[in-house]
């Protein structure tokens, strides 16, 4: 499958945003309200104080009608993400797992509904320093750079993204340096092959007669 210019040099934040925006989350309605049919399918019914799952933009768009708190994800706060960033910071650790698109969803919820999220201002900060720890893990990964892969596992969407315009070049440049090399190594065996010495020949060949 050919790669699109597109897939090649990334998305923009608010493209990313918008992926983003299919997760979904928790709210708590204020409002009783019938079930809504949706392209992806039915969401609701909605009856107070019952907890309900509902896609982010319309928890979003719930929020700002005043009809609905949202509930932060668990990993949305600030215990976990303390735990986290330790767990970043250890030696050759790996990558934590988080949800996909971690960084886009906590931006759109931070926005759009701070005074439902505990903590919040700690929260931003936690997420700044979740954010330099795994671009600095990230950085050392692309040093190990290799002609055949790049192993790195439970990288977010907005992660990839930071990194594919560099990656796809480095990796390109890579192979082309690689089949350069091996296309050398196979003029030289070549040529090697092909050399003969006749004196030798005559040499060896009275020896074993």
């Amino acid at each position: 499958m050919a790669i699109t210019t597109q897939q090649r040099e990334g998305f923009t934040m608010p493209e990313l945003e918008y992926l983003a925006q299919c997760e979904d989350v928790m709210i708590v309605p204020l409002y009783r309200m019938d079930r809504l049919e949706l392209v992806r399918g039915p969401v609701g019914p909605f009856r107070p104080p019952q907890k309900a799952q509902a896609p982010l933009w319309l928890a979003v768009a719930l929020k700002r009608a005043n009809r609905c708190r949202i509930v932060a994800p668990k990993w949305l706060s600030y215990t976990h993400l303390r735990e986290l960033c330790k767990q970043e910071e250890q030696p050759e650790s790996m990558f934590a797992r988080l949800p996909v698109h971690y960084l886009e969803t906590a931006h759109i919820l931070l926005s759009a509904a701070e005074d439902d999220i505990a903590d919040s201002q700690d929260i931003r900060r936690l997420l700044q320093d979740l954010r330099e720890v795994r671009q600095s893990k990230t950085r050392e990964g692309l040093r190990m750079l290799n002609p055949m892969q790049l192993q790195m596992d439970n990288l977010s969407a907005a992660e990839i993204n930071e990194i594919r315009p560099l990656f796809t070049h480095a990796f390109d440049m890579l192979h082309r340096l690689d089949s350069l090399a091996a296309s050398e190594e196979s003029q030289h065996q070549s040529q090697f092959t092909d050399q003969s010495y006749p004196e030798y020949d005559d040499t060896f060949g009275s020896s074993f007669a």
